[in-house]
């Protein structure tokens, strides 16, 4: 294990900084949730198909004005349908993309530190274990945003992004709860005894929670590879 640093030569507002950067990570991983939505992909292709299934049962001479009341019929009753499933899917992007891992964060952070504080003390001070789950956030997020858009972005087959994402995004959140204990370790000078007794179990705890959550943005991202697929000309 590293050297330590001392928290006291560490600025009062390094945490707060840190915080502030994993705000901008979670922004633009909310943005990759709304852009790569396979709810909303879906019903915007189906609003397209009715249109022009509509217009294809019209004869050729009533073609342009069956267009018209095609597009009418859309607008008044299958649109507003479509824009309801977008709203709600972006509510679970804002949910497992933000609230969430914030959440996680925080009452991780909350809680780590009252246990070590009972247990012995945490020497690096309360701002020190927020700056340490925010930085470890930070890394399992953006670690998380390379493979998705990587998977997303190069033209593999759907099994192999299918073994990236339902694989690389669990092991990315097991490799960062290793990342997290080393840090707070380093953070608190924790003692061998409670490495083993807190650190170890905290580890595989977290390690085995938050692979599980990984599954979700996995599913939902390989669904958007498998659509962009089945619609690709």
């Amino acid at each position: 294990m590293s050297q330590p640093i001392d928290p006291s030569f560490r600025p009062g507002w390094a945490w707060l900084i840190v915080w502030a950067l994993l705000g901008v990570v979670l922004f633009v991983g909310l943005h990759l949730w709304q852009t790569n939505d396979p709810v909303a992909e879906a019903a915007g292709r189906g609003v397209q198909e009715i249109e022009r299934r509509l217009t294809e049962l019209a004869p050729e001479e009533l073609r342009s004005p069956a267009s018209r009341l095609a597009a009418f019929f859309t607008d008044k009753f299958v649109r507003p349908q479509a824009e309801v499933a977008r709203i709600v899917t972006s509510g679970w992007g804002l949910i497992f993309g933000v609230i969430i891992p914030v959440s996680m964060t925080l009452l991780g952070a909350l809680l780590s530190h009252a246990v070590l504080s009972v247990t012995g003390g945490a020497s690096g001070g309360w701002r020190e274990t927020l700056r340490v789950f925010a930085f470890n956030r930070i890394i399992a997020e953006v670690l998380s945003l390379a493979l998705v858009m990587a998977v997303i972005g190069v033209d593999w087959g759907l099994a192999l992004k299918f073994v990236l994402l339902f694989f690389g995004l669990p092991l990315i959140r097991i490799g960062v709860s290793v990342h997290l204990t080393v840090a707070l370790c380093e953070a608190h000078r924790l003692g061998v005894t409670r490495v083993l007794l807190l650190g170890v179990p905290g580890m595989l705890m977290g390690g085995a929670m938050t692979a599980l959550l990984a599954l979700i943005p996995a599913a939902w991202f390989w669904l958007h590879c498998a659509l962009a697929a089945l619609l690709a000309p």
